[in-house]
């Protein structure tokens, strides 16, 4: 074995005792048990991980927040298929193990992306199609929600629409990032200045790995930023056949309870508000199982299936 192979082979060793790491600090060891995964051909090849239940079970799309990838909600998507679905998560093109160029993708190439996941899993499965978008993943859950007509409930783990800024601050930071991606739209910005998950995880187990966690995006470019940001919601303008639920801890630090009730205000497409008590943006990894319920009551009263007893 020549020194370059077996330099190699330490980094993968390496490589392999840190995903274990992370696993066992997430606590999702035996949900990757269930897990199949899927590979969708879409350019550039689009990494899903399901979990089934039955081939008339709802099929149940989760979108992952920014810069995560769906593997690290492995806990929260085995109690979604526990309760009935066949959840599907999906790493958006250019996240976890989905291809393309890390951190690029626009909402438009997302939801065609989306779309083709759809194509391939109603071959398979006969069940409704419903939609969890957790924070980031919730703009692009609702641009397919407006654009698919297959998609019949959504729900957004907090829900950031361009034309309500949080904040002045927010405001202008959304408007340089549009004007600076035309002239620099490969500049590439620090997650943590959207997102610090330092500060959300701590005192969490895996919290020390996941912020070094190399599938993790921490930077991303302009253009991509600029497609988040400046995406007009249609709900703003009229209504659609899907149902709509904002769900998020009362303590959420990311986007607080005001403002989603302001989003829930002026949407002309009604929403439901839905809030889980004393919890924070971080509910997937925080307390999965409460979330994993709460969501999987709120899809079925809206498929009009038998709702799930609460414990």
């Amino acid at each position: 074995m020549t020194a370059a192979q077996s330099a190699l082979n330490d980094k993968a060793l390496q490589r392999d005792c840190f995903r274990e790491q992370l696993r066992d600090g997430l606590g999702i060891q035996a949900a990757l048990q269930r897990r199949e995964v899927l590979r969708i051909d879409a350019e550039p090849g689009i990494h899903c991980e399901l979990y089934e239940y039955s081939s008339t079970a709802p099929v149940l799309l989760f979108l992952p927040g920014l810069g995560t990838y769906s593997e690290l909600y492995a806990e929260l998507l085995a109690a979604l298929r526990a309760q009935g679905f066949n959840a599907v998560g999906v790493d958006p093109r250019g996240h976890g193990y989905s291809g393309g160029e890390r951190g690029y993708y626009n909402i438009e190439e997302s939801v065609a992306d989306l779309q083709c996941v759809l194509d391939t899993l109603l071959q398979r499965f006969s069940g409704p199609v419903v939609v969890f978008g957790y924070s980031g993943g919730a703009v692009t859950g609702l641009a397919l929600a407006e654009a698919d007509s297959r998609v019949q409930a959504l729900l957004c783990g907090t829900l950031l629409l361009s034309e309500l800024a949080p904040d002045m601050m927010h405001g202008l930071g959304w408007q340089w990032t549009t004007a600076s991606a035309w002239m620099f739209p490969r500049m590439k910005v620090p997650l943590k200045g959207f997102i610090d998950f330092e500060t959300l995880l701590a005192g969490h187990p895996a919290g020390p790995l996941i912020n070094v966690d190399p599938m993790l995006v921490f930077e991303y470019p302009l253009r991509t930023l600029a497609s988040l940001f400046s995406r007009s919601a249609g709900i703003l303008k009229r209504t659609y056949p899907f149902s709509l639920a904002i769900m998020q801890g009362t303590r959420d630090e990311v986007l607080d309870v005001d403002y989603a009730r302001r989003v829930v205000a002026q949407s002309v497409h009604p929403i439901e508000l839905v809030l889980i008590p004393a919890e924070g943006h971080m509910l997937p990894w925080d307390n999965a199982g409460a979330l994993a319920q709460r969501s999987a009551q709120w899809f079925s009263r809206q498929l009009q299936l038998p709702v799930p007893d609460p414990d």
